[in-house]
């Protein structure tokens, strides 16, 4: 529709960080829309037949590389961005996590991530 069209323009317009806050406010951490880092329409040069479209973006290294697969309820995306990797102490700021039904785990640098080393039923050991 042509308010979808609209919105999707005034998403299109706003730098990326603020789409991901606002998505973040809004409770959506991407479901709704597809990322904006692999959506082709609106890039230059767009060009689509049928259910392939392609378009080159002026941001040629951020992100490096982006993949997104969405079907269904199976979705996945993927980012390479050589800007997040600008100052020596973001080299350090890594986080990996994973959920199978009930069961949350994730690691973090324990050198960045220092103030939760020790923690048991929820109650903080070391430091404390």
């Amino acid at each position: 529709s042509s308010l979808e069209t609209r919105h999707r323009a005034t998403l299109l317009a706003l730098p990326l960080d603020v789409r991901s806050l606002l998505a973040q406010a809004m409770g959506n951490g991407g479901s709704q829309y597809q990322s904006l880092y692999t959506e082709s329409h609106g890039k230059s040069y767009y060009t689509k037949c049928i259910c392939i479209g392609c378009g080159f973006t002026d941001k040629m290294c951020e992100p490096a590389l982006a993949t997104e697969i969405r079907c269904c309820c199976f979705e996945t995306n993927c980012k390479v961005d050589p800007s997040q990797c600008k100052d020596a102490k973001q080299l350090c700021q890594a986080r990996a996590g994973a959920k199978v039904g009930p069961l949350v785990v994730d690691a973090t640098n324990p050198l960045v991530d220092n103030h939760e080393l020790i923690v048991v039923a929820e109650k903080k050991l070391f430091p404390s």
